[in-house]
């Protein structure tokens, strides 16, 4: 039985990252994959979530002919310092901006 072992502790970053987040992201094109994680690891450090919650977050990033790409991750905090990343998808504008309007997006 061939197993295959992944990395799930982001190094020193704070953060794990399950197998659903990584397959997501592996679905995507790989441009948008790595605009997307580009993107988190900037800015997952100043996202205020509360602890033990499992929260729905907006995204958007610009593609480089100006396009934007919007997207949704779930995320959970277990410490203050420790978060899980569980899924990311693409959404459509109209989901980002609803979840604008809820403020429950990544500033």
């Amino acid at each position: 039985m061939n197993m295959e072992l992944r990395q799930k502790f982001i190094e020193d970053k704070g953060y794990d990252v399950e197998d659903n987040f990584i397959d997501s992201l592996q679905e995507m094109d790989l441009y948008t994959a790595l605009k997307i994680a580009t993107f988190l690891e900037k800015k997952l450090d100043i996202v205020d979530v509360d602890i033990l919650c499992s929260v729905v977050l907006g995204g958007c990033v610009v593609h480089t002919v100006g396009d934007p790409i919007t997207f949704a991750i779930e995320i959970v905090r277990k410490t203050k310092h420790h978060t899980i990343l569980t899924s990311v998808c693409l959404v459509d504008m109209n989901e980002y901006l609803d979840l604008m309007l809820l403020d429950c997006y990544i500033k």
